[in-house]
């Protein structure tokens, strides 16, 4: 018996909880620099393109690093890799907190990609060993629903802190919160320490499927965290107010949630082919992207509400669908595809930003639009 095949010793109510907590925290600091991008550029004055680059750099230093942190998860166990993650990550908001120049949030962004690139591949471990086959859908799902519950706080946080006492606090209470998290993590004996790693790669069939994956992966990434970086900035380019620009993230942000949790249900209860539902959202978010670039409040509003709702909200399915190609790897697994991942992550805001600054944020977004198109079109090869 493997040990992602033991009866759990703490339940999946707990652990969920633990996971949700750690990775909302490691991508917070990403997310809530985006959601502040309208304050931040006013107060440290920079520009869309730096924004883009802060993102890009942040998932750039994650995929750099997510292999060699998939194997040290896979040595030192689910429960410390997460545990060091979110008192990384809290340290990190601390640092954005007290940044006073647009060099110092850099550093402190791009810093940040470390500790994220940690807490993956330990949550995922800690779901395959926490949670049992048949509700994983839902594990996933929450787990990568914590990735819009960062942005959604990040929207929440504009108009109920920042616009009061100061964007600082955000980082502040962030960090809190990922201090909080990395002690809330569960003790679980199968979570000390993962199962020996294999020495060598995934066989041959097995090692295409995930590097069709990643790659896929990467192209739906790049454009879907352009939404986190350059939803706010858009939303006042079209003629939403700052508040107001910061509750169309959080209203879009909650329709990505509740699709993705509502994905990993059915995938649960139905069993579909993965591949092909992940196809099929991507499609369809898509649609919204290119609507995002349609310079009328009401189009946009409906764009970003498809955009997350479909558009961003594959990952969790994404992640369950390789576990279950590796399932005897899934720290190592999950990291290569999640090297893909990070890689469009950080190129997508990066090449987003230089758009915008140079040509606009309309076709900015049309070429988000194409990009998940070909992500949508390459992913279906991946089955065979």
């Amino acid at each position: 018996m493997t040990l992602v095949e033991q009866r759990p010793s703490v339940g999946p109510a707990r652990v969920l909880s633990s996971v949700a907590a750690v990775v909302t925290a490691g991508v917070f600091p990403v997310f809530g620099v985006g959601g502040l991008g309208v304050q931040l550029r006013g107060d440290l004055g920079f520009g869309a393109a730096l924004l883009g680059l802060g993102t890009a750099g942040f998932f750039g230093v994650a995929a750099v690093s997510s292999r060699a942190m998939g194997w040290l998860v896979e040595r030192m166990g689910a429960r410390l890799g997460m545990r060091l993650a979110a008192v990384g990550s809290a340290l990190c908001l601390f640092g954005l907190a007290l940044v006073q120049t647009p060099t110092w949030l850099l550093g402190v962004l791009w810093l940040a990609g470390l500790p994220n690139s940690l807490g993956q591949p330990a949550s995922n471990l800690l779901i395959a060993q926490g949670v049992p086959v048949h509700r994983r859908g839902v594990g996933f799902a929450v787990k990568q629903s914590s990735i819009p519950a960062a942005t959604l706080l990040a929207g929440v946080a504009v108009p109920a802190v920042a616009l009061t006492v100061g964007w600082r606090w955000v980082f502040v209470l962030g960090g809190a919160v990922g201090l909080v998290a990395a002690l809330a993590v569960p003790r679980m004996p199968e979570a000390e320490r993962s199962a020996p790693a294999s020495t060598g790669d995934a066989p041959g069939p097995r090692r295409g499927a995930l590097l069709l994956m990643a790659v896929s992966g990467g192209l739906a990434s790049a454009s879907a965290n352009a939404l986190g970086a350059f939803v706010t900035t858009t939303a006042v380019d079209v003629g939403f107010s700052p508040s107001a620009a910061g509750v169309v993230l959080s209203v879009a942000s909650c329709a990505g949630l509740t699709v993705r949790l509502l994905s990993g249900a059915a995938a649960d209860r139905f069993d579909p082919d993965l591949v092909r539902l992940i196809t099929g959202m991507m499609l369809i978010g898509s649609v919204g992207f290119a609507l995002m670039a349609v310079s009328s409040p009401a189009v946009f509003l409906v764009g970003v509400l498809i955009g997350f709702g479909a558009g961003w909200a594959w990952p969790g399915l994404f992640n369950f669908a390789v576990t279950k190609l590796a399932p005897d790897r899934v720290a190592g697994a999950t990291s290569f595809t999640q090297t893909g991942i990070y890689f469009g992550s950080s190129l997508g805001p990066l090449a987003f930003g230089f758009l915008a600054e140079h040509f606009g944020l309309a076709p900015a977004w049309l070429s988000a639009a194409g990009a998940v198109v070909l992500a949508a079109v390459l992913l279906p090869f991946a089955r065979r």
